[in-house]
C-alpha cells in the first residue's frame, strides 16, 4: 500500500499527489467517486461503467462456481427455512 499525505485548504479541497495521479491517469476536471465505510475515507476514479466496476469486483469469488446451481441451492434453503417458520406459527 502506497500511503501518501495531502493537505485540506481552508475550502476543504485537496491536491491528489503526483504520483496518485498519474498512476490513476487523473486529469484536470475528472471526476473521482468519495465514500466513507466507518471512520475510512474512500476516493477510487469514477468508473466509466459502473457495471463494468461491480462486474469486475471479486471475479475470482465465483471461479469454478455455477452460478445457476449456486442460486438454486440458495432458493431451496430458503424455503425450506420459510416452512418451517409457517409450520411453528400455526
Amino acid at each position: 500500500m502506497n500511503k501518501k499525505y495531502a493537505k485540506i485548504n481552508d475550502k476543504y479541497q485537496i491536491v491528489l499527489p503526483r504520483e496518485i495521479r498519474k498512476h490513476f491517469n487523473l486529469r484536470p476536471q475528472g471526476e473521482v467517486l468519495i465514500e466513507y465505510i466507518e471512520n475510512v475515507i474512500v476516493i477510487i476514479p469514477k468508473p466509466s461503467s459502473f457495471t463494468e466496476m461491480a462486474l469486475s469486483l471479486e471475479k475470482d469469488l465465483w471461479n469454478g462456481i455455477d452460478a445457476l446451481e449456486y442460486i438454486t441451492k440458495e432458493r431451496e434453503q430458503w424455503e425450506k427455512r420459510n416452512s418451517s417458520l409457517k409450520s411453528r406459527k400455526k
